[in-house]
Protein backbone atom coordinates (compact mmCIF):
# COMPACT_ATOMS: atom_id res chain seq x y z
CA UNK A 1 0.00 0.00 0.00
CA UNK A 2 1.34 3.67 -0.52
CA UNK A 3 1.37 6.40 1.92
CA UNK A 4 0.18 9.70 1.54
CA UNK A 5 3.95 10.21 3.15
CA UNK A 6 5.14 8.47 -0.13
CA UNK A 7 3.80 10.63 -2.54
CA UNK A 8 4.15 14.22 -0.84
CA UNK A 9 6.93 16.90 -0.81
CA UNK A 10 8.28 17.09 2.28
CA UNK A 11 8.06 20.93 3.48
CA UNK A 12 11.57 21.57 3.44
CA UNK A 13 11.58 20.77 -0.47
CA UNK A 14 8.74 22.97 -1.31
CA UNK A 15 9.54 25.86 -3.39
CA UNK A 16 8.23 29.35 -2.38
CA UNK A 17 8.32 32.29 -3.45
CA UNK A 18 7.47 35.63 -0.90
CA UNK A 19 4.62 37.47 -1.43
CA UNK A 20 6.51 40.90 -0.41
CA UNK A 21 9.11 39.88 -3.67
CA UNK A 22 6.58 38.39 -6.10
CA UNK A 23 4.15 41.25 -5.80
CA UNK A 24 5.14 42.92 -8.67
CA UNK A 25 6.88 40.33 -10.70
CA UNK A 26 6.09 39.93 -14.26
CA UNK A 27 4.48 36.36 -15.13
CA UNK A 28 7.31 35.97 -17.42
CA UNK A 29 10.04 36.10 -13.91
CA UNK A 30 7.98 33.69 -12.60
CA UNK A 31 7.74 31.25 -15.07
CA UNK A 32 11.80 31.25 -14.98
CA UNK A 33 11.86 31.10 -12.02
CA UNK A 34 9.75 27.79 -12.07
CA UNK A 35 11.90 26.59 -14.99
CA UNK A 36 14.55 26.91 -13.34
CA UNK A 37 13.83 24.77 -10.20
CA UNK A 38 12.06 22.09 -12.78
CA UNK A 39 8.93 22.89 -10.74
CA UNK A 40 5.33 22.74 -11.96
CA UNK A 41 4.25 24.35 -8.93
CA UNK A 42 5.93 26.98 -6.02
CA UNK A 43 3.51 28.38 -3.00
CA UNK A 44 3.10 31.56 -2.47
CA UNK A 45 3.59 32.57 1.24
CA UNK A 46 3.55 35.25 3.69
CA UNK A 47 4.62 36.13 7.55
CA UNK A 48 1.36 36.78 10.11
CA UNK A 49 1.46 38.73 12.66
CA UNK A 50 3.69 36.21 14.62
CA UNK A 51 6.37 35.90 12.05
CA UNK A 52 4.82 32.22 11.40
CA UNK A 53 4.96 31.48 7.15
CA UNK A 54 1.35 31.44 6.05
CA UNK A 55 0.61 30.16 2.48
CA UNK A 56 -1.08 32.93 0.29
CA UNK A 57 -1.13 30.82 -3.10
CA UNK A 58 0.27 28.56 -5.31
CA UNK A 59 1.66 29.13 -8.85
CA UNK A 60 1.20 26.69 -10.92
CA UNK A 61 3.12 26.26 -14.76
CA UNK A 62 0.24 24.66 -16.45
CA UNK A 63 -2.11 27.24 -15.03
CA UNK A 64 -0.26 30.25 -16.24
CA UNK A 65 0.03 28.36 -19.64
CA UNK A 66 -3.64 28.12 -19.64
CA UNK A 67 -4.34 31.79 -18.73
CA UNK A 68 -1.82 32.69 -21.46
CA UNK A 69 -2.80 30.25 -24.31
CA UNK A 70 0.69 29.24 -24.57
CA UNK A 71 2.64 25.64 -24.63
CA UNK A 72 4.61 26.36 -21.74
CA UNK A 73 6.35 23.11 -20.26
CA UNK A 74 9.39 22.19 -18.11
CA UNK A 75 12.81 21.91 -19.90
CA UNK A 76 12.98 18.01 -20.07
CA UNK A 77 9.45 18.69 -22.61
CA UNK A 78 11.01 22.12 -23.83
CA UNK A 79 13.76 22.15 -26.92
CA UNK A 80 14.97 25.42 -24.85
CA UNK A 81 14.31 28.06 -22.63
CA UNK A 82 15.35 30.60 -25.16
CA UNK A 83 11.25 28.86 -26.62
CA UNK A 84 9.49 29.81 -23.33
CA UNK A 85 10.91 32.73 -23.05
CA UNK A 86 10.44 33.58 -26.89
CA UNK A 87 6.67 32.29 -26.57
CA UNK A 88 6.03 34.78 -23.59
CA UNK A 89 7.77 37.83 -25.39
CA UNK A 90 5.49 36.99 -28.23
CA UNK A 91 2.66 37.40 -26.22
Amino acid sequence: DILVADVMTAAARLDAFEFKSVQAARVGNVVARLVEAGRQHALVTQPDAAGQSLVRGIFSLSQIARQLGLPLQLPEAASSFAEIEAALVAH
